[in-house]
């Protein structure tokens, strides 16, 4: 009988447990931000500004309780190579993903850049090794990040490099089209998104668009999951 006693009050517990973890993580919509600087809404002039999440979470705010933005895998230097490394060997990584209702990644630009600019005398044959490793690696990202995180996957997609590189323009092509065809992900296409260079840049000479165009891109992330739920 003890024993019994002993059985129905670990159930009990365990049920507790689950339905404060469960009633927490409604209560709390979490979106998770992985990516380069642009995932951090830099704006033409190298200035912090509002980003794309910060206005889809203006966005979710209407309808949602509490809304939090995890930003701390999001900085200048973020890679696919180093994102997942992380996830393979960062237990926090791994939890902050379990604990995501949304995953946001803009990852691949700084892969293609290093990669292409380190070379000095660059082949369309290494360009072709270049770029298969890079969705080689894109793919195994997925598959490691679907180990702990089973809700939809948003990849925001690259528009065009603004200097003269003939293989960078060809590598983010290539990756868009990558993306695109995925079909574990759901993608935002930048490329054509952003396609009038006047409208959404300020500054010529930056990488970076302006507000209007994160906002834009915000836009398309709301279609996008209202799609899906």
């Amino acid at each position: 009988m003890n024993r019994l006693k002993k059985i129905l009050i670990l159930l009990l517990l365990s049920t507790s447990v689950l339905f404060i973890y469960n009633h927490t993580k409604n209560t709390k919509y979490v979106i998770t931000n992985i990516g380069d600087t642009l995932s951090l809404g830099i704006n033409s002039y190298g200035i912090k500004t509002k980003s794309y999440v910060d206005y889809y979470k203006e966005y979710l705010e209407k309808t949602k309780n509490e809304v939090i933005v995890n930003n701390h895998y999001s900085n200048k230097k973020q890679s696919i190579s180093n994102t997942l490394n992380l996830i393979k060997t960062n237990p926090n990584i791994k939890r902050c993903l379990y604990d995501s209702n949304i995953l946001i990644i803009t990852l691949g630009y700084n892969d293609i850049l290093y990669n292409i600019l380190v070379e000095e005398n660059i082949t369309d044959s290494r360009y072709k090794s270049i770029m298969n490793s890079i969705i080689q690696e894109y793919d195994e990202l997925i598959k490691e990040i679907k180990k702990y995180y089973h809700e939809q996957i948003l990849v925001i997609g690259y528009y065009e490099y603004n200097k003269d590189n003939f293989y960078i323009q060809e590598g983010i092509k290539e990756l868009n089209e990558y993306l695109k065809n995925n079909k574990e992900i759901t993608y935002i296409d930048t490329y054509n998104l952003l396609k009038n260079k006047t409208k959404y840049f300020d500054n010529p000479s930056s990488y970076y668009p302006n507000q209007e165009a994160y906002l834009l891109i915000s836009n398309k992330i709301s279609e996008k999951t209202l799609e899906k739920s």
